[in-house]
């Protein structure tokens, strides 16, 4: 009787371990994290913390096409970058986030999302990873 009671623990223990495994999160500094962060910023409704999470080229594109657009409505469109970048954007579940490519000032990451895969660019600042969307920004401007 002992010997199965031993089991049954062995057992447990075995898929304790298994799940704390899978659990396992990449460390609170990393792209991944960043990522991460800046997706549940939007999901939750959170523009300011999303909009933190943003590069400084990123900001500067966005403040520059929503001041445009604001002076050529004339007064009909506020200039406000975050709701002109953010606006109806609350991303579903996301999937697997896999580094593609890290160095000390850039990664790059592959995204899986219910819309497919795509790849991601961040930038270090000031220690800090940050979402650089400012390349994709720049090809939508372009004819």
């Amino acid at each position: 009787m002992k010997m199965p009671m031993r089991f049954a623990w062995f057992a447990g223990l075995g898929v304790l371990v298994a799940v704390a495994a899978g659990c396992r999160r990449e460390p609170a500094n990393s792209p991944e994290a960043a990522y991460r962060g800046f997706i549940e910023a939007l999901q939750k409704g959170n523009t300011r913390k999303a909009w933190g999470s943003l590069s400084s080229a990123t900001r500067q594109k966005v403040e520059e096409r929503s001041k445009a657009i604001a002076e050529a409505s004339k007064g009909v469109v506020r200039d406000e970058p975050e709701l002109l970048l953010f606006q109806g954007t609350r991303p579903g579940p996301l999937g697997e986030v896999t580094q593609v490519k890290v160095d000390e000032t850039s990664a790059l990451l592959q995204v899986a999302s219910s819309s497919g895969p795509r790849e991601v660019k961040l930038v270090k600042d000031s220690g800090k990873w940050l979402i650089d969307l400012s390349d994709t920004l720049e090809r939508r401007d372009a004819p």
